[in-house]
């Protein structure tokens, strides 16, 4: 498998998440008027952070070799292995830091850890289909 193929991918697929968490927040927000905290908008930066992810991602599916000591599995159940492995090494850390040096704050702490969670998953499940559909 190429490397450039995959980083692509990984890419795309951070910047994939982003948007449906955006999309999403915004029909709730048109549903339900939020009183102080809003959830759909993104600063550009974090944006570019998920699609700067989504590349080392793709780049940590490519040097494990598409988790090749995993056999006889389909291609989304190779992705969603990559990606939860990602969230326990990568998102748990880093969200159970967060409310324990800012327990009141975890509102906003959920809602960034949903992008994050979904954001591994979603670069998981297509950088397995990527690995598959080139093999």
């Amino acid at each position: 498998m190429e490397l450039v193929p995959l980083l692509l991918t990984g890419s795309l697929s951070g910047l994939v998440s982003v948007l449906g968490h955006s999309v999403f927040w915004s029909g709730i927000e048109l549903l339900a008027r939020p009183q102080r905290e809003t959830y759909a908008d993104l600063p550009v930066l974090e944006v570019i952070l998920h699609m700067l992810t989504g590349i080392g991602l793709g780049l940590l599916f490519w040097l494990s070799w598409g988790l090749a000591a995993i056999v006889d599995v389909a291609w989304w159940l190779r992705g969603l292995s990559f990606g939860g492995l990602c969230v326990l090494g990568l998102v748990l850390p880093l969200t159970v830091s967060t409310l324990l040096v800012q327990p009141q704050a975890w509102r906003p702490v959920a809602a960034r850890t949903a992008r994050w969670i979904t954001t591994c998953l979603i670069v998981g499940l297509a950088c397995g289909w990527s690995w598959a559909r080139r093999m």
